[in-house]
């Protein structure tokens, strides 16, 4: 058995108004012990699990923001605790912490692809966001990032402001820099947040309507430039799609480490509690409780299947999904694909969202299940 790897960092230089994600500044010491305390899970895991371990995925918050030398006592833990035959390493890393050295770093770690999250080419947006750098910082990231590794760049939609040259400059950069994959995200309002503030306060966000015609011009943009979209938020050139995160829209396994990761080996699920100085505390005693665990049924499964295989071009693969799964799936939604049959490809063994109802997905997977 093969699974994936994730492991979360909750260090960030700033908050950006947005993000409700875990993460925070945090001041060397705590980074860490944070890294001592993920290494003591790593072993433990380690020993509990008996496959192989194909894709590794550090994500965050920042994982470039580390302090000298931890990234690599993480990435060396991996491969001296698992059973290792990794066809994909991605570290995440944000524009004002990516330099040479840290290059270096992530190159003698085995890292193979580097995510950067550069989010806007302009400057104004960069800082209604709240990001810690300007686009000339995420240029000089990006070109040292591409010299050395598969490049993905993030990119956020749907700001204010935000116009289809704006996209197209975008487009235009990945293209110059030879990144090999595209991310880009729909902006969402979570509570909580600076941005749920001020929209509270009167800030005006662009519409949905607005938000298509944003979607539709990136993604055009990014197919005038080799990137095809194979994700609903997610394009890559040929052969460069992360293998990583199809595992989650696969329903394949995986193991996530650290604070408010979760993780799924054939039919449990767990998750991570979100606290960090809790997580620190009980892993210097390899104490390890995690917050939620679940079986899923064969039914629960199968649903999960079909609503984060949708959101992949390539769509359901009925066969994939009855063998992981057990469940007949003509038989438990054959009735409600010939009511969606407008919006859906469907054959014998594929099912897929139609591309123009893209941005509906979640509606029709609502439908679906």
């Amino acid at each position: 058995m093969s699974a994936g790897l994730y492991l979360h960092i909750p260090f960030c230089a700033s908050k950006c108004a947005y993000c409700d994600f875990c993460s925070r500044p945090s001041g060397d010491d705590v980074k860490r012990a944070y890294v001592r305390a993920l290494i003591n899970e790593i072993e433990y895991m380690s020993s509990k699990f008996e496959g192989k371990i194909d894709t590794v995925y550090v994500g965050g918050g920042t994982p470039s923001c580390l302090p000298r030398g931890e990234f690599a006592r993480l990435a060396g833990a991996v491969f001296s605790c698992f059973d290792c035959e990794v066809s994909e390493f991605t570290a995440e890393a944000n524009p004002e912490s990516f330099d040479e050295s840290k290059a270096d770093e992530y190159e003698r770690s085995g890292v193979t692809r580097v995510s950067l999250g550069v989010q806007s080419t302009d400057d104004g947006i960069l800082r209604f966001l709240g990001r810690a750098h300007d686009f000339e910082a995420a240029k000089r990231a990006a070109h040292i990032a591409a010299a050395r590794f598969d490049l993905s760049l993030d990119q956020m939609l749907g700001l204010p402001g935000q116009t289809e040259a704006q996209l197209e400059e975008f487009a235009a950069f990945a293209d110059c820099v030879g990144a090999a994959h595209l991310s880009s995200y729909i902006l969402k309002v979570e509570d909580g947040t600076e941005l749920a503030r001020r929209v509270k306060e009167g800030l005006v966000l662009p519409d949905d309507e607005r938000c298509a015609d944003l979607y539709d011009a990136f993604v055009a943009a990014a197919a005038k430039r080799g990137y095809l979209r194979y994700e609903t938020s997610n394009f890559a050139r040929e052969g460069k799609r992360c293998r990583h995160n199809l595992k989650y829209w696969r329903m394949d396994d995986y193991l996530g480490l650290g604070v408010s990761a979760h993780g799924k080996i054939g039919s449990k699920r767990y998750f991570v509690a979100s606290d960090v100085d809790a997580y620190i505390r009980r892993a210097e005693k390899v104490e390890f409780v995690y917050e939620r665990e679940e079986l899923l049924t064969p039914e629960s499964a199968a649903d999960e299947y079909v609503m984060t295989a949708l959101r992949l071009d390539d769509g359901i693969d009925v066969a994939d999904l009855e063998r992981k799964t057990g469940v007949d799936f003509a038989a438990r939604y054959g009735g409600r694909l010939k009511k969606l049959s407008a919006c859906l490809d469907i054959s014998q063994d594929r099912v897929a969202i139609k591309p123009e109802y893209a941005l509906v997905a979640n509606a029709i997977i609502a439908e679906l299940i």
